[in-house]
Formats: structure tokens, C-alpha cells, sequence
């Protein structure tokens, strides 16, 4: 009998071997990819011809108040975010209002505690030594964080032409804070300090001036706001009266007294950093350049046409484009989203309608009531069925957003090719599910004259 070795099987042992690389580096194979597919998309663009005329959104309804309504949103966040008044600055200081292109980095309560700005070191001014409140980032009355600097701590490696970058006060570096809360007239003073990525609240409270006077704190919600230092200095100039938050008691409940001993308090800030769509800072006169485009915020509308691919009822769609698409480019119709696009080669994209999306979104929420405050939020579409989603969302109290009842959805900042301001839908608060926002956007099919973001270059 004549032995016969089996050959090895370089063939398959390769292409496993392509596949766990391609899985595990995905970025290394991207523009493969890009290439691979947008062939693939040869045949249905060609037949995109046969396929009907693009036509544009009907006048009617909503969507003929989407202009008037996105002034009134711009209008409405202005006034909340520049509505500190406790922040003493300059004769002639400016009043910068700068977008959030993304939140990074664990913090305290395991929130993300670092945000990136659609303005750039250089354009802020951030080439010498700042002053203590040009260093303050705030949003009303709320304090939020620090502006860092090029080249020093954590930013040492950041470039001046690089997007600024935010402490939040959850940050493992932000500074400790004087602080206060009032009980029953008395005020009780203490320190605040980023907490533990496992504790239950991004603050945390040490070193109390009355420590037997807090450990009968059994009051949640009160507000706790900064207070101006009796002896020393601030480093960081914090000035007194913004808020951090409200105090959350952490102990034991006595059943027979009904009393608390608390042996932890925590402070769990007015916001969800990945909601963030604004923050506000001050620029001394002269050190900020209202008339110049940031490279961070130049972008054009580029006409294309959308169509519906086989299963479109899922919210998949082909964008034809003449020039290249950035991944999560937003795509409107007159100024209503219909998805976001990932690029492909050859000027194609594969678009995801807004239902269809399983991506995390920054959403702003603008009331009926012309009273009540825009309420920014972060969601994810948890299920959709025909042209109604229901957005799960994580930002202030829901009690908050209950109250406000039915309005208006439109995207936050996410990132430099979906700028905020671009109308989703209608929404309100579901009734049986408190942390689900119930979104109606409007019905399209067909063939579609839509625009696309893609980025422009600009001299800088």
C-alpha cells in the first residue's frame, strides 16, 4: 500500500487568516471595502435610471415650518446657554457658543469625562497663558468643565490646529471644587471631587465643615452650587454661584425613625455628556475671530439622489453623489433628515433612514410650549414600525422631559458632518414607557433630489 500525504490546505488556512484580520483591523481594509462595495452598487445605479424622476418634499404640513422651527430652536438654545450671569469677565469679553463633535474617555460614575469642540485651539485663542475664566466652560448656569491647553498635561501632545478639548469636572484631572448646599437656611459647605469610575454619581463629597450635621443629611435633590473660597486662592477661578448639580445621599434608612444615617454623598450633574450639543465659553477682545471659518465647521450641501434599494421598507437606500461621501454625512430634504450615509467608492453611499439607525444620537427636544426649555438628550432607536420610532434616551431627570409634553425632534452636534438643527420629527413621551420618546417622521419613497454634508476645504 503506497502512503499519501494530504496536501496542506493553504487556501483555506489563508482566507481564515484574511478574515481574522479584516475582523479584527477593520480600518486597515476600509478603503477594500469601499471599493468592493461600491461596485457591487454598479448594476442598481445604472438601473436607477429607469427607476423614476427625483422629486422634492411636498409644501405642506410640518415640513413647510421646518425653517421657522429651526430658527426658533436656535434662538431658544442661545438664550438658555448664554443665560449665566455669575461668570465676572472683561468690558468686551465674547460670548463663543461652540458645537460638541463627540464625548470620550471614562470619568467619575463611569460617564464619559472628556468633550471635543468643533473650534480649534488656535481659534480660541489658546496660544499663551489663559486667564482663570477664559478656562470656564459652562452651559447657563450649570458649570461643566475646563478648557484645556495645547502641550500641557493631558492635551501635551495636541496641536495648536487640533479641536479643542474639555475636562468635564468627572475628569480623573479636573480640579477640586469649593462648594455648598443650603439646609434649612444654613448653608453646609464642602469639597467636590471627580468620583470613581465605579461609584453611583460622577461627583463625589469630601471633607465636610460640619461632618455630624451631613451624616444626618437625609434630603436628595437639593442644589449644590459653587461657593467663593473664605482663605487661599482657586487656581482654576471658579467663580461662586454655578451649579454642580444635585446632592444624592447614599447610606442606610432606619425603618423605625424613618431617619438616614449617610455615609456618602454624591452629586449627579444636570447633564449626559454624550447629549451635550453646545457649551459656552468667553474670549477675551480680540483673541476670537467671529468672521473666519474653522476648518472644524467648513462643510457644503452637495446635491445628489436617493433610491430605494430592494427591502427600502427596512429604511436601507443608495446615494448617488458626485463627489465623495464622508461616513455619518447627514442627507436632507429642505431641511428635514432622512439618515446618514457611509461612503463608498466611485461617489456612492449606502444610506440608513432614521428608524432604521442603531447608532447613539445627540437629539435636542423643542417643547409646543414656547416657555419651556429645549431639552437635550441622548437616544438610540430602540424599535421602529413604518415611520414611527421610539428613541430610548438618557439625559435630565425624566420628569423633566414628562412635563414638557408633545414637540419637536431635531439632531444635536454628531460630528462635523451632521451639525445640529436638522428636523426628525414630531415627538412626545410615551405613556406606558417614561424613558421612550415617541418620534413620527415624515413619510417618503421613491426616487429623491435629497443634499448630503461633505466637508470643504478651507485656507487656514
Amino acid at each position: 500500500m503506497v502512503s499519501r500525504s494530504s496536501a496542506f490546505p493553504v487556501g483555506l488556512y489563508g482566507a481564515l487568516l484574511f478574515a481574522l484580520v479584516w475582523l479584527t483591523v477593520p480600518g486597515l481594509f476600509r478603503p477594500l471595502e469601499r471599493v468592493l462595495v461600491g461596485s457591487a452598487t454598479a448594476v442598481p445605479r445604472l438601473a436607477s435610471t429607469w427607476l423614476g424622476v427625483p422629486a422634492r418634499a411636498a409644501e405642506s404640513g410640518d415640513l413647510a415650518r421646518v425653517e421657522q422651527l429651526r430658527a426658533d430652536l436656535e434662538e431658544r438654545v442661545a438664550r438658555q446657554d448664554f443665560a449665566a450671569g455669575r461668570v465676572a469677565v472683561p468690558a468686551g469679553a465674547q460670548r463663543v457658543l461652540c458645537g460638541v463633535l463627540s464625548a470620550a474617555r471614562r470619568g467619575g460614575g463611569g460617564r464619559l469625562s472628556e468633550l471635543l469642540l468643533d473650534h480649534s485651539y488656535r481659534e480660541l485663542g489658546c496660544s499663551g497663558e489663559l486667564e482663570a475664566w477664559e478656562r470656564l466652560v459652562v452651559k447657563g448656569d450649570q458649570l461643566l468643565g475646563f478648557l484645556m491647553e495645547p502641550g500641557r498635561g493631558r492635551a501635551k501632545d495636541d496641536l495648536p490646529t487640533d479641536p479643542a478639548r474639555v475636562m468635564l469636572c468627572n475628569h480623573r484631572d479636573a480640579p477640586r471644587l469649593f462648594a455648598g448646599l443650603d439646609l434649612s437656611g444654613a448653608a453646609l459647605k464642602f469639597v467636590v471631587r471627580a468620583g470613581a469610575v465605579a461609584d453611583p454619581a460622577p461627583l463625589r463629597v469630601d471633607l465636610w465643615d460640619d461632618p455630624y450635621r451631613a451624616a444626618q443629611l437625609d434630603e436628595a435633590n437639593l442644589v449644590v452650587r459653587t461657593r467663593a473660597l473664605e482663605f487661599g486662592r482657586d487656581h482654576y477661578g471658579v467663580p461662586p454661584g454655578l451649579s454642580l448639580g444635585r446632592a444624592r445621599v447614599w447610606g442606610y434608612d432606619d425603618p423605625q425613625t424613618a431617619a438616614v444615617l449617610a455615609i456618602g454623598v454624591y452629586v449627579e450633574p444636570g447633564f449626559e455628556p454624550r447629549a451635550l450639543s453646545h457649551v459656552v465659553l468667553w474670549r477675551a477682545e480680540g483673541h476670537f475671530d467671529r468672521t473666519r471659518v474653522s476648518p472644524l465647521r467648513a462643510r457644503a450641501r452637495a446635491a445628489s439622489v436617493l433610491y430605494d434599494l430592494p427591502g427600502a421598507d427596512r429604511g436601507r437606500h443608495l446615494l448617488v453623489c458626485g463627489r465623495d461621501v464622508p461616513d455619518g454625512a447627514a442627507v436632507t430634504q429642505r431641511g428635514v433628515l432622512l439618515g446618514t450615509a457611509r461612503g463608498l467608492s466611485f461617489g456612492d453611499a449606502l444610506v440608513t433612514a432614521f428608524p432604521a439607525s442603531r447608532q447613539r444620537w445627540s437629539l435636542l427636544f423643542l417643547p409646543d410650549d414656547p416657555a419651556a426649555r429645549v431639552v437635550e438628550l441622548s437616544g438610540v432607536v430602540e424599535r421602529a414600525e413604518g415611520d414611527v420610532a421610539w428613541v430610548r434616551w438618557e439625559g435630565p431627570p425624566r420628569d423633566d422631559v414628562l412635563r414638557l409634553g408633545a414637540g419637536f425632534l431635531f439632531t444635536g452636534s454628531n460630528g462635523r458632518c451632521c451639525p445640529s438643527g436638522l428636523w426628525i420629527g414630531r415627538a412626545s413621551a410615551d405613556r406606558f414607557v417614561p424613558d421612550l420618546l415617541q418620534v413620527r417622521v415624515p413619510a417618503t419613497s421613491g426616487a429623491r433630489a435629497v443634499d448630503v454634508f461633505v466637508e470643504q476645504e478651507v485656507a487656514r
